[in-house]
């Protein structure tokens, strides 16, 4: 989390466990389609785990290797992960809920958003000295990448469109789902994104996942709805 290490660690421990729950009760349910978002929790969870030694490592006078390698984990899932995984999970959510066509657009997303997602992370992953992670003078992580030199990634990190280009990835494959619950988990997303934005620019990457991961918590409503509304009994 963007706090503190304990907080991190914190987060970690319950989204974690949380993400396994929902998963085991997707599967028990017979929603095989929405096992990859009822693993979200859990991905986030192990995303707060990975910054938690970055705070660690930080604190202890940015340590090393666990500073850079705790920076490259956190920017992995923060820059790839979720380009690639929120649509495959929107994809596979839509074999089971939409016509053959949505599906069909929806994949091409997602492959278009992997190789994305894989573009962006790279030139960090082969460049780490570039990465310099601190603590900003807002009291949250800021992992400054401002010395790296690659097109791709300064367009998508820096640019008004390329920003939204990574949003879009995210948020549109949500949002274009039937499942009431499922659209409105893309739309307190997007509406995170907004919030981040105007509060916290400077940290977006540490503060953005942080209310993500809090959100994710809202997954296992949506996995938990055939249990807490069990089809009625006709006479």
């Amino acid at each position: 989390m963007c706090f503190s290490a304990s907080a991190s660690f914190t987060a970690s421990a319950v989204l974690m466990p949380l993400g396994l729950y929902s998963t085991h009760i997707a599967r028990k349910t017979g929603q095989r389609d929405y096992v990859p978002l009822a693993l979200t929790p859990f991905f986030f969870g192990l995303q707060q785990l990975v910054e938690g030694l970055e705070w660690t490592g930080i604190d202890l006078g940015k340590v090393e290797p666990l500073t850079s390698l705790a920076g490259l984990g956190f920017l992995f899932f923060a820059y790839c992960f979720w380009m690639i995984w929120i649509p495959w999970s929107a994809w596979s959510i839509s074999r089971s809920t939409e016509s053959r066509g949505l599906q069909h657009r929806l994949k091409w997303v997602a492959i278009v958003s992997t190789v994305l997602g894989i573009a962006f992370y790279l030139p960090v992953l082969l460049n780490p000295p570039a990465l310099q992670p601190a603590v900003h003078s807002t009291g949250r992580l800021v992992y400054d990448i401002s010395n790296l030199h690659s097109a791709i990634h300064n367009f998508v990190n820096t640019e008004p469109v390329g920003e939204l280009v990574y949003w879009g990835f995210i948020v549109v494959p949500l949002v274009a789902l039937s499942d009431k619950a499922v659209k409105l988990f893309g739309i307190l997303i997007f509406v995170s994104i907004f919030l981040t934005w105007f509060t916290y620019s400077k940290t977006f990457n540490s503060v953005w996942c942080f209310y993500c991961a809090v959100l994710s918590i809202f997954v296992l409503y949506i996995i938990n709805r055939p249990r807490l509304n069990p089809p009625s009994l006709s006479a």
